[in-house]
């Protein structure tokens, strides 16, 4: 059982993550919150070509920046909250895909917006976990 002390001290000292892994978040973060308004946008001109292409940009970037991103230089105080953090994000961004996937198979205007719910369900997923990442990650409840 932790000491009064150290749980005093580690809301004091919250122990974060590497730079590294702090920018990739932090950009994940921004390209997720650009591509669900990308979304929104997309949505009301019904350009699935423009909307693929953005999420296959996306894809790209998270598969050479997030995919690769390791436990070697994390505290081991929050490696397993990181590791679980890190396959949770990695399953959702699967489902994402999938969700997009459904979306470009639309054909039916309503099908479209049930779709489009969908994935910014999972964005807004997404974005919660960053932001956990982002913040005390120490604490983080997952």
């Amino acid at each position: 059982m932790p000491s009064l002390l150290s749980i005093i001290l580690s809301y004091l000292n919250p122990i974060m993550l590497p730079a590294s892994h702090n920018r990739a978040y932090q950009d994940l973060l921004t390209l997720l919150t650009e591509f669900e308004s990308f979304l929104v946008a997309q949505g009301q001109k019904n350009s699935q070509s423009q909307t693929r292409l953005e999420f296959q940009n996306l894809t790209e970037w998270f598969k050479q920046n997030i995919t690769d991103l390791s436990q070697e230089d994390l505290d081991l105080a929050i490696a397993p909250r990181w590791q679980s953090l890190q396959t949770e994000i990695k399953r959702e961004f699967k489902l994402l895909s999938t969700d997009m996937l459904f979306l470009s198979s639309a054909r039916q205007k309503a099908t479209q917006i049930k779709r489009i719910n969908s994935i910014s369900d999972r964005l807004a997923k997404l974005i919660g976990y960053c932001q956990i990442m982002l913040n005390d990650i120490s604490t983080a409840v997952i």
